[in-house]
């Protein structure tokens, strides 16, 4: 099993779109695939479809109720299980944060005691900035991938991401590997500028692709489908299948 915490500093870059979209592309390498939303908008259904949204059970209620990842996970149609966070309300919300809160390994048992298949990748979809969301994501992955836009906002927010991921880090005491991701980009010139200074300062952290922007992810979205099933051979497909492959050697075998 090898876990990804996809993370980031703030909302609205596209976080679950990657992590949706990365799982599928690795599904596609033949590993099994298993993604975790672990955010209560509990947004990643919508993407990976198959879902009956009315009675939808997630990580959540391992909580509260005696089962087992197994029975709170979901086959996509898309090649990807996935575990969705859970409708349960605001008070089950609470009462889960409570639980991650008391206990550090909670989520890194609960995989653990899944027994998934020893080449599985897990990808974890997380809430922006801190919470007790990022913290659990961080004790159990191997691997952060944080997700930016390239734009002033994002590159104001990377030391205050880069300094949460090393006290939670510190916290799980384990020291974590990390990537950093631009999503939604664009050939506008500050883009291209701000690109550069990610670049420059993050090095080989840096993933050496940028997914671009493309109408077509919104409407695989509406569609309840991956890009990758949607439209397979559109630019931002293509550059998400690179960054599949371009993490598979850290994932190794």
């Amino acid at each position: 099993m090898f876990v990804i915490a996809v993370v980031s500093a703030k909302g609205g870059v596209g976080k679950t779109t990657i992590s949706a979209n990365l799982a599928a592309a690795i599904a596609l390498t033949g590993r099994p695939v298993l993604v975790v939303d672990l955010d209560p908008q509990n947004a990643m259904q919508w993407h990976l479809g198959g879902l009956n949204q009315n009675d939808c059970k997630g990580i959540s209620a391992l909580s509260t109720q005696r089962m087992g990842l197994a029975e709170v996970s979901h086959l996509s149609p898309y090649g990807v299980s996935f575990t969705p966070y859970g409708n349960g309300g605001e008070s089950n919300r609470i009462r889960f944060e409570a639980v991650l809160e008391e206990q550090e390994g909670w989520l890194l048992q609960v995989l653990k005691s899944a027994q998934l298949r020893h080449d599985t990748v897990v990808i974890l979809d997380t809430p922006p900035g801190p919470s007790v969301y990022l913290k659990q994501a961080v004790n159990a992955a191997q691997l952060l991938l944080v997700v930016m836009l390239a734009d002033a906002a994002s590159y104001a927010t990377l030391p205050e991401i880069e300094t949460l991921i090393a006290s939670y880090g510190r916290d799980a005491h384990k020291r974590m590997d990390s990537a950093f991701i631009i999503n939604q980009g664009t050939n506008h010139q500050l883009a291209k500028d701000v690109t550069t200074l990610f670049a420059e300062r993050l090095g080989t952290r840096m993933v050496p692709f940028v997914v671009p922007e493309n109408p077509a992810v919104e409407e695989a979205l509406a569609c309840e489908r991956p890009l990758l099933s949607y439209q397979p051979e559109n630019p931002a497909a293509t550059s998400l299948r690179a960054v599949a492959n371009w993490l598979l050697p850290r994932i190794g075998t």
